[in-house]
């Protein structure tokens, strides 16, 4: 029995799109730069807070190192100065346990884990990698907000059993803007078990902390490409 042309035209198509769908698990969507160019783990990058019109509330600097109360270790923090950019990062993707993918991709891409460090040599004379605070570290800052985690540099000095403290995502938020979140919580590394990484003040607004959004909205950011410092 010879079977209709309609009915061949919708196998294929039927074809066409469960390979659509394959490829596009496959490869999560890039994190673009204000110039409109991809995010590459071989570049550095300043992250700003997003414009107004992104859905970002436009206010305070980049991101950048500071003290808390100690010298050493330094915890991300936002510039108070909107002037001021703060210091590059980089972002370093990491082997996906729940995505598709080459191994060897250099783009960072949306809701894709990755490390994150700063650019930058610091007196302090340690890593300046991204991690969440934990009880092995300095005490964090005094917060009117009460108790967050914040994210800091330097080695993890009380490491969880899933070891994810430096795990963290870009994700998508509003027209244009990005949002941070740490995905260490759960430990599968699922959407689900990341938490928002928003700006929280200390008393007398001294400070603006990294630090996970249990209450607060997320920070709202944009990448702006800097000149590359060191690998």
């Amino acid at each position: 029995m010879n079977i209709p042309r309609a009915a061949h035209l919708l196998v294929l198509l039927s074809v066409l799109a469960a390979i659509s769908l394959s490829c596009g698990a496959a490869a999560a969507l890039p994190v673009y730069d204000t110039d409109g160019h991809e995010l590459s783990a071989d570049g550095d990058y300043y992250v700003l807070p997003a414009p107004r019109g992104s859905g970002g509330g436009g206010g305070g600097g980049g991101l950048t190192m500071a003290p808390n109360g100690l010298r050493c270790p330094l915890f991300v923090a936002q510039e108070t100065d909107p002037l001021r950019e703060g210091f590059p990062v980089r972002f370093t993707p990491l082997p996906q346990q729940d995505q598709g993918g080459n191994a060897n991709d250099r783009t960072v891409r949306v809701n894709s884990d990755v490390g994150v460090h700063f650019a930058a040599v610091t007196t302090c004379v340690q890593t300046t990698e991204w991690h969440v605070s934990g009880d092995g570290d300095a005490p964090a800052p005094l917060l009117s907000s009460g108790r967050r985690r914040l994210v800091l540099t330097g080695p993890v000095r009380s490491p969880s059993p899933n070891g994810r403290e430096k795990v963290f995502r870009v994700e998508e938020h509003g027209r244009g803007g990005y949002k941070l979140a740490w995905c260490g919580a759960a430990g599968s590394g699922s959407t689900s078990s990341c938490q928002d990484l928003g700006v929280v003040r200390d008393d007398g607004d001294r400070r603006a902390w990294l630090g996970t959004a249990e209450t607060d909205r997320a920070h709202v950011v944009v990448f702006e490409k800097a000149a590359t410092v060191h690998a």
